[in-house]
């Protein structure tokens, strides 16, 4: 891989810079790929289909793949900086990417641009921000490889045109802290097309194998963080995301409840849909001695949408895990510090630099979330859900040594 950069900066009475960046990498893949899956349907010790001769299997799945190909992707991007002291500053990043891949003779050139604007006017401490662009997102071999193994390599990249907006204030909160809080805020859109629709089977990624959807990703991110208690960080972040697709080819339908007849809809959910998100991670010490500090750790997201297993694709992720949440906490005593070699010449710990004894609880709740869903299947065809769920409580304990 081949980089550089470049800087030219002028500081007369209005400060400007410039700040170029490139890029060139080449990359050779070789894949060996070996699938030997197979399902087997039993009731009461016998096997379904019965026959008295052989063992038949519900369904089996025997490939092998073997691809040689090469990368060859750039990047160039400048960054212009304007300021005057009176006014405000100014940068603005332009660029291009561009990959081609031999295996699908695919070649792209993307634009993208970022406009960061801070007024210096306002004594308020702000900043805007703007970005947009093109982005192309090559394919990997797991992306070519459908549900029957079978490897399609004209499976071009999928795509997406970014917009988002950003804002951050700086302020400080009274005599809570000496240092200046950071709200920072992002609204985003993304249109989609050419994308490679997938599954989540038990933990794992299944691939259609071709581009055959299109949709959208929007939403809304927001962080705080700062020094609530002085010298320790702590933040809280929340977040609102909607993620809708369709399949080309597929009208696809809800269920009403109390209905058995499917509504017509225009998208719907991806399986990364998740509408809130919300995590706090906040530290705290004793008053009097700061080398004994605690931290925790809070996290909830509302569920992740799934489908019938082998038949989700006109009724689709129809479903939802259960909402997750999950609390941890932890304790630390710094033992050792470098200062106290002068007070303390004989410690065991005289030649390193510091040293941490922590205690953490992980779950600290015990809370039974799902990760997934494994679907067993009856005789007659019936599919079950059953959960697979996450670690319960969990009671780390560490010793930790800087030199």
């Amino acid at each position: 891989m081949k980089g550089g950069q470049w800087a030219i900066t002028q500081l007369p009475e209005n400060e400007k810079s410039h700040f170029l960046q490139w890029s060139l990498k080449y990359q050779r893949e070789d894949i060996d790929d070996r699938i030997n899956e197979w399902e087997r349907l039993d009731s009461a010790g016998y096997s379904l289909k019965y026959d008295t001769t052989q063992l038949l299997l519900y369904s089996v799945l025997k490939t092998q793949n073997n691809l040689g190909s090469n990368r060859l992707s750039a990047y160039l991007q400048d960054t212009y900086t304007w300021r005057r002291d009176s006014v405000g500053e100014l940068k603005a990043s332009v660029g291009v990417r561009s990959a081609y891949w031999d295996l699908n003779e695919e070649f792209f050139v993307t634009p993208r641009v970022q406009l960061l604007y801070k007024p210096l006017r306002s004594k308020k401490d702000i900043s805007f921000r703007y970005a947009a662009g093109f982005y192309y997102q090559p394919p990997f071999y797991r992306e070519l490889r459908n549900l029957e193994g079978l490897v399609n390599t004209d499976v071009q990249s999928q795509k997406s045109m970014h917009s988002v907006f950003g804002f951050t204030y700086d302020f400080f909160i009274g005599r809570l802290s000496p240092t200046k809080f950071r709200l920072i805020m992002e609204a985003y859109y993304k249109k989609l097309w050419d994308v490679v629709s997938y599954e989540i089977d038990n933990v794992r990624i299944r691939y259609y194998g071709e581009n055959d959807a299109s949709g959208y990703i929007t939403g809304l991110d927001m962080r705080l963080n700062g020094e609530f208690v002085p010298g320790v960080e702590s933040w809280f972040n929340l977040s609102l995301l909607r993620a809708r697709e369709s399949i080309e080819g597929i009208q696809h339908l809800e269920r009403k409840i109390g209905s058995t007849e499917g509504t017509p809809i225009k998208d719907v959910p991806r399986p990364s849909d998740q509408f809130l998100s919300l995590s706090v991670f906040f530290q705290d010490y004793l008053p009097r001695n700061e080398n004994f500090k605690m931290h925790l750790s809070v996290f909830v997201g509302t569920g992740l949408p799934y489908g019938l297993k082998d038949n989700n694709r006109i009724y689709r992720n129809t479903y939802r895990f259960k909402p997750y949440h999950r609390v941890d906490i932890g304790f630390s005593l710094k033992i050792w510090d470098e200062s106290r070699r002068a007070s303390r010449p004989k410690s065991i710990f005289r030649s390193t630099k510091a040293s941490w004894l922590s205690l953490e609880i992980f779950n600290l709740m015990q809370v039974q979330n799902e990760a997934s869903r494994t679907w067993i299947k009856t005789i007659f065809a019936q599919q079950f859900a059953i959960p697979n769920y996450l670690t319960g409580r969990r009671v780390n304990l560490k010793w930790r040594v800087e030199f």
